[in-house]
C-alpha cells in the first residue's frame, strides 16, 4: 500500500499529465504534452528532439496500456494511475527503479539541455518547468533545493537523485520532492472532484 507521501506526489503527476484535466490518462493526454514541451523547447520542425519526444511519449504509453489491460476498469484513472506507479516505482516490475530515473535524467537533458554542456541552468529548467504547466511561482525555490552543491546548475546526477526521491521517498523534506512543483500547492487542486470520482 502506498505512503500517503507518495500518493500525494503520484496524484500531483497525474493532475499534471492530465491534460485537459478530465480525470483520466488518455493518448491524447501524452500527444498534448509532447507538443507543449515542443513548443516551449522553441522546436521547429522537422527536429530529432520533438521525434524523440513523441516516441517516449508512444513507449510510455504503450507501457501504461498493457498494464491496464490487466485493471478493472481498463483505463488510467486516479486509482489505476496510483497502482502503476507502485508497480514502477516501489514494487520496481519493471526492473531497478535506479536504472529508470537514469534514463529518465537523460531524456531529460537530451531535451532542454540546450547548450549540450552536460548541465541544467536555471533558465533550462525553467522551461521544463513551463512545458509541464507547472506554477513558474516555484521555480526558484524547487531549483535551490534540486541544485545541492550550490553551484547553480542541477547535473545530470543531481536530477537522478532528485526523481528517486520523488518516485521512492516517503520523507517529507526530500529535495526531489519539489521535482514537479509544490505537490502540497497543484495549482488545479479547485478540481479535485474530477479525480475521486472518475
Amino acid at each position: 500500500m502506498l505512503s500517503s507521501t507518495l500518493t500525494q506526489k503520484f496524484t500531483h503527476l497525474f493532475k499534471i499529465l492530465d491534460f485537459d484535466h478530465d480525470g483520466l490518462l488518455l493518448k491524447q493526454d501524452f500527444d498534448s504534452l509532447g507538443e507543449n514541451v515542443a513548443i516551449f523547447r522553441c522546436l521547429m520542425p522537422p527536429s530529432e528532439i520533438e521525434d524523440f519526444i513523441t516516441k517516449r511519449g508512444q513507449d510510455f504509453w504503450e507501457r501504461l496500456q498493457q498494464f491496464l489491460s490487466k485493471q478493472q476498469p481498463n483505463r488510467c484513472n486516479l486509482d489505476n494511475w496510483l497502482k502503476y506507479m507502485e508497480a514502477v516505482a516501489v514494487t520496481e516490475e519493471f526492473g531497478p527503479f535506479e536504472e529508470i530515473a537514469r534514463q529518465a535524467a537523460e531524456d531529460i537533458f537530451y531535451i532542454y539541455d540546450k547548450d549540450k554542456n552536460n548541465l541544467l541552468s536555471k533558465q533550462e529548467y525553467m522551461c521544463f518547468f513551463v512545458s509541464l504547466r507547472v506554477e513558474i511561482k516555484f521555480i526558484d525555490i524547487c531549483f535551490k533545493r534540486l541544485d545541492r552543491n550550490g553551484d547553480m546548475q542541477l547535473s545530470k546526477e543531481e536530477l537522478s537523485e532528485a526523481i528517486q526521491e520523488f518516485f521512492q521517498s516517503v520523507e517529507t523534506k526530500k529535495p526531489g520532492n519539489l521535482l514537479f512543483g509544490n505537490p502540497e500547492n497543484y495549482q488545479f487542486d479547485t478540481r479535485k472532484s474530477l479525480y475521486t470520482n472518475v
